[in-house]
C-alpha cells in the first residue's frame, strides 16, 4: 500500500488546453493537492468533481507534508496541480515527488501546457538548447549580476516576470545588452495573449503603460548572431510587408488616424509605433 502520485498539469489560462487524461486522474483520485485551493477548487467545480483538498505551496509545512505523507502511505491515489501549467516547473512539486520516492510510491507526470515549452517555440529564437531561470531577483542589484551572468549564456534564456516589475527588468536587460532579441509573451492562451519582439528598449514602448497580465520573457542567447540595431531609424523603409499597407489602407478609410493605425499593426509586427509609422509616410 504505497501510494500513487500523479502530476497534473492545468490550463494557463485558456480551459480547453485541460487533458482528458488530466481530467480522468482528478475525478478517480482519492485527494487533491494544489498551490492554491481556490483556484484548484473552482477549476473542479467547472469539472463538476468533488474532491477533497490539501494545500501545498512554498510555505507548506510539516502538517501539511505529514497529511500528503500519510495519504501516500495508506495507498491513496495523489494529484498535484499547480495554479498554472506543469506542476514542479518553479513551484514545490519537486518535494512531492521526493517525499513519493521517499516513500516507495508510484510516480505518473500527465503531459500538458507548460508556458516554458511555449515561449520558446513562439519566440521565434533557436529552441535546440535552451535555459529556464523561474524569477529574476526583485532587487535591482542582485538581478543586474544575474542578467549579465544571462548575457553570457549561448543559448536562449526564459524567465518569468511580474507585470508590476517588468519594465524596471526591460531597462536594466537594455543597459547589459541593448542590442540582444529579446521577446515578451503577455496573457499566454488567452484570449488577449500579445508578443512583442525586439530590443529591450523597443518592447519597453511597446508595452507602454499595459499592466495586465503574467509575463513570460525569451532572451537569444550570445551565440545566436541576432543583434539588433539601436538606432531604430536605421530601419528599412521597405521593411513594411504589403498586407500591412492594405492594413493601414484600410483603418485610414474606416476614419482612423494614421497614429492610432499603427499601434496594433507595431504590436504585430514588434516595432515600436513611431517606427512603422515612419515607415508608412515613407511609403
Amino acid at each position: 500500500m504505497n501510494g500513487h502520485l500523479i502530476l497534473a498539469p492545468t490550463p494557463l489560462g485558456n480551459l480547453k488546453d485541460l487533458t482528458l487524461r488530466t481530467i480522468e486522474a482528478l475525478e478517480l483520485c482519492d485527494l487533491v493537492a494544489c498551490e492554491d485551493t481556490r483556484r484548484t477548487g473552482s477549476l473542479l467545480n467547472h469539472l463538476n468533481i468533488k474532491k477533497p483538498l490539501q494545500r501545498f505551496d512554498d510555505h507548506a509545512g510539516e502538517r501539511e507534508t505529514e497529511i500528503l505523507a500519510s495519504a501516500l502511505c495508506t495507498g491513496k491515489t495523489v494529484v498535484y496541480c499547480s495554479d498554472a501549467g506543469m506542476p514542479g516547473i518553479n513551484d514545490p512539486g519537486f518535494e512531492l515527488v521526493r517525499l513519493a520516492r521517499e516513500y516507495g510510491s508510484q510516480v505518473s507526470v500527465l503531459p500538458g501546457p507548460s508556458a516554458v515549452i511555449l515561449a520558446v517555440v513562439a519566440s521565434g529564437l533557436p529552441s535546440h538548447s535552451f535555459s529556464f531561470l523561474g524569477y529574476l531577483p526583485s532587487k535591482a542589484p542582485a538581478r543586474l549580476t544575474a542578467l549579465r551572468k544571462i548575457a553570457a549564456r549561448e543559448e536562449t534564456t526564459v524567465i518569468f516576470e511580474s507585470i508590476h516589475r517588468i519594465e524596471e527588468t526591460l531597462k536594466d536587460i537594455d543597459s547589459v545588452m541593448p542590442d540582444r532579441e529579446i521577446a515578451v509573451g503577455r496573457e499566454l492562451t488567452k484570449l488577449h495573449e500579445t508578443w512583442y519582439r525586439g530590443s529591450a528598449s523597443q518592447i519597453s514602448a511597446q508595452l507602454g503603460s499595459e499592466q495586465r497580465g503574467e509575463i513570460v520573457l525569451v532572451i537569444a542567447g550570445a551565440d545566436a548572431k541576432r543583434t539588433l540595431k539601436s538606432s531604430s531609424s536605421e530601419l528599412p523603409i521597405d521593411a513594411l510587408p504589403d498586407w500591412a499597407d492594405k492594413f493601414l489602407e484600410a483603418a485610414r478609410e474606416g476614419g482612423m488616424t494614421l497614429r492610432d493605425a499603427v499601434k496594433p499593426l507595431a504590436r504585430h509586427l514588434g516595432k515600436t509605433p513611431s517606427d512603422v509609422y515612419k515607415m508608412a509616410v515613407e511609403r
